[in-house]
């Protein structure tokens, strides 16, 4: 088979495989394709170490190789992300508390959680739903939350009450002033 037959058949092959991506972040595909991508990047390998002479054939093989390498850092990050909860490729929109509502609770060492209890409370009615937390119940999670944040953010955090279409979330952020190193 001639070279550019070849680069040809990649392009082609390289089409197929970016559906199966996208079949699988749609979760039309329970699995990744990652033998499809490791069966195409050895062909490419292969054809790139017998090389085109014509100019023209090169050059659509370096664009082949390109773009396979494009769309390679784009699954990679899109699985990363898909593995760290970050779902790759939507938006979603947060509503914060309503601007004339208390300021964020800040949960320190030896903090507070009755405002953020109560504003949690709030947020929870304003969108019709039972409160089956107990206020003693939610400062004990209140409290594991702050200490895996403190842990992954290397310092004091303060928590807010955000609503995410109909639920209704504690959103921990790097407390605001705090000193380099705790």
């Amino acid at each position: 088979m001639r070279v550019a037959a070849k680069v040809a058949q990649l392009e082609g092959e390289l089409q197929e495989l970016i559906l199966e991506w996208e079949r699988f972040f749609s979760g039309d595909r329970r699995q990744p394709p990652q033998l499809e991508r490791e069966r195409l990047a050895r062909k490419i390998r292969t054809l790139a170490e017998h090389g085109a002479r014509n100019r023209s054939v090169q050059f659509r093989f370096e664009q082949l190789q390109h773009r396979f390498a494009i769309y390679n850092g784009l699954w990679e990050r899109q699985l990363r992300e898909r593995e760290e909860g970050r779902r790759a490729g939507t938006v979603r929109k947060i509503q914060r508390t309503p601007p004339n509502a208390a300021p964020a609770a800040a949960v320190n060492r030896g903090g507070n959680g009755a405002v953020l209890y109560d504003r949690y409370v709030a947020a929870r009615q304003a969108l019709g739903q039972e409160v089956k937390l107990a206020k003693e119940q939610f400062e004990v999670q209140l409290e594991r939350q702050r200490r895996v944040a403190e842990s992954k953010l290397g310092g004091p955090v303060s928590f807010d009450i955000v609503v995410d279409g109909t639920k209704v979330k504690i959103a921990a952020r790097a407390a605001k002033g705090r000193q380099g190193g705790r």
